[in-house]
């Protein structure tokens, strides 16, 4: 979707009603949850680490070569305070930050994509807050799911004065787990209650009749089929075929993930090509999962491997 965005690429449109981040969202609401309940504590936070920022420095370090490429190594030390900021930013939780001196470069922002990882990090650091809570007050996720999903829905028509520039409160809140949460929410519930949908996952391909019915006729906060706010029965629907394709499907165990490395690195691959004139949808492809395979193998696979176990199979 950024290829076609950026670059140019055609895309059949209904591949906007399957976007990428709500699944990112559910995904990591049940992947993490169920990594602290199998190593809590220290550990969590250590494996947490080690997955996230090796790759994070290392694409960073590679994003601000792309400026130094548009703008020339005096840029670089004439303006070190600005780039110094910008990358401590983009390897804490300032990832959504964007300098003025970087916007004439590429598509106007370096790593955009990656405001997601803010709301990951936020939301990693309040999953043992989650498991602490749920232990005392038992619909601890649920009430969580429903707080989370009433800001989504009246935040964009109710915070609506401009804070930061143009920026309003609600667009500050979309960079956290507040806006998003409900989504994590689902796949921590998923997990709760894995045991009891094991065995409706077989019938889950029938949720395809009320998608299709919402993609065609869908609008507003329970049926929206659209692009990353999706509505609240649409993104049950969704998560239903998200869950269908993991643990029904068969798979194939790879050797390597590159997952990771093609979500942090691919807008850096693209405005690496628009900087220098080239701008291709296939090399833009070519170029992410090169990048994303040297992170893998180069970065990441070696950081892992300090990594303690935290999963165990379902």
């Amino acid at each position: 979707m950024h290829v076609q965005a950026h670059v140019g690429l055609a895309l059949p449109k209904i591949i906007a009603h399957f976007p990428g981040v709500p699944a990112f969202f559910f995904v990591s609401g049940f992947l993490i949850y169920a990594s602290y309940l199998n190593a809590p504590g220290k550990r969590y936070f250590e494996n947490r680490c080690l997955r996230l920022f090796p790759g994070l420095i290392v694409v960073t370090i590679a994003g601000a070569f792309v400026v130094v490429i548009a703008h020339g190594w005096n840029d670089l030390f004439d303006n070190i305070k600005i780039y110094g900021i910008w990358f401590f930013a983009q390897i804490t939780l300032g990832q959504a930050y964007n300098p003025g001196l970087f916007r004439d470069v590429g598509v106007g922002v370096i790593n955009g994509s990656l405001w997601t990882l803010t709301t990951e990090i936020l939301f990693y650091l309040s999953v043992p807050c989650i498991v602490w809570m749920e232990r005392r007050y038992r619909f601890t996720v649920i009430v969580l799911l429903v707080l989370s999903f009433a800001i989504y829905a009246t935040g964009p028509s109710v915070f609506t004065v401009p804070i930061y520039t143009k920026k309003t409160f609600y667009n500050i809140i979309q960079l956290t787990p507040l806006a998003w949460g409900w989504m994590f929410a689902a796949g921590i519930l998923s997990v709760k209650y894995f045991d009891s949908l094991r065995c409706y996952l077989p019938y889950m391909p029938l949720v395809i009749i009320p998608t299709v019915m919402m993609i065609i006729f869908g609008k507003g906060l329970l049926f929206s089929s659209y692009g990353n706010n999706l509505g609240l029965i649409y993104f049950f629907c969704y998560i239903g075929m998200v869950l269908w394709f993991a643990f029904v499907m068969p798979f194939v165990r790879l050797p390597f993930d590159f997952s990771y490395g093609a979500y942090v690195w691919h807008m850096p691959a693209i405005n690496l090509l628009l900087v220098i004139g080239k701008p291709s949808a296939l090399m833009s492809i070519l170029l992410t999962y090169s990048f994303a395979m040297l992170s893998w193998f180069l970065v990441e696979k070696p950081a892992l491997k300090l990594k303690s176990q935290s999963m165990k199979p379902i």
